[in-house]
């Protein structure tokens, strides 16, 4: 610690003043505060900031820099640039007056600019309100007959109105009808049974709850899935090509079958037979 350093710690210290005390009152980093008590100037940003940063604490506790700079010259860093803060105050003062005079070119090209942009927006006003106003009395006699169609149109009696949404609703269920499957139970033999499926397709999903065996083939004996399913899986066949399929389901308690989104309730009991075979004959329509 220098000599200096000493008399700026000792000074602070009978304020009882912290270091982070300090560093709150001059703004000058913690570690500027230490270096400059233990005559460190190393890591100062430069010569010139140790002797700012030793006058602004000197300041803060009470003492005279300027009797410090005499008394302790040869501990401080010697500058030429002391005058500095005085030096760069006048060119911040030369900076700013240089903007506002920048300013003060600009501001009339903008009041200018902003009136041209103020009249532009009357002469439309004025312009569109002409052409409303001159809007040609044909088209507004057109505009007011195609009103009272409309209008006579909308007091259409409500029988004919109720009349026409009842054969829409009958047609729509007509055409579902026509797509969903029709299914017949035609045989059953223990744990064998045939149906009869007549649509416009032949869609097949398993789903299963749980483990089960599943065999899918045509009336050839062609597999199309011979296989283990297990719990949460599902299968998607579509066979609307085929006239016959065998479907045999390991596990009917765990296995739940649609037919064109219609869920299949076995022919029979599954409770009696936990294996079916179902034989599926498809009439397309």
């Amino acid at each position: 610690m220098t000599e200096l350093g000493k008399r700026l710690k000792e000074a602070r210290e009978q304020r009882h003043m912290s270091l982070d005390d300090l560093q709150e009152i001059t703004k000058i980093q913690k570690r500027y505060l230490i270096a400059i008590e233990q005559g460190n100037y190393v890591i100062m940003p430069g010569e010139f900031y140790v002797r700012a940063f030793i006058r602004q604490y000197a300041e803060a506790v009470g003492l005279h820099a300027d009797e410090l700079f005499e008394q302790y010259a040869h501990e401080i860093p010697t500058t030429q640039q002391e005058e500095l803060p005085g030096e760069l105050s006048r060119v911040k003062s030369r900076q700013l007056s240089e903007q506002g005079a920048k300013v003060l070119d600009v501001l009339p090209k903008f009041l200018i600019g902003a009136l041209v942009v103020g009249v532009a927006v009357v002469l439309w006003f004025f312009f569109q309100n002409r052409a409303v106003n001159e809007q040609p009395k044909e088209q507004i006699i057109n505009e007011k007959t195609e009103f009272e169609q409309s209008e006579q149109a909308n007091e259409q009696p409500v029988e004919k109105q109720n009349e026409q949404l009842s054969e829409k609703e009958e047609e729509y269920e007509q055409q579902e009808e026509s797509s969903e499957a029709m299914i017949k139970v035609v045989e059953t033999s223990g744990r064998k049974s045939t149906i009869e499926v007549t649509g416009e397709q032949l869609i097949i999903e398993l789903a299963t709850k749980g483990d089960a065996w599943i065999e899918v083939k045509n009336g050839k004996g062609k597999a199309f899935a011979r296989k283990m399913m297990y719990a949460n899986q599902s299968e998607t066949f579509d066979l609307t090509n085929e006239t016959e399929v065998l479907l045999v389901i390991g596990q009917t308690l765990n296995t739940e079958v649609k037919i064109n989104g219609q869920t299949l309730e076995y022919p029979v009991n599954p409770s009696d037979h936990v294996r079916q075979d179902v034989m599926i004959i498809y009439k397309k329509q």
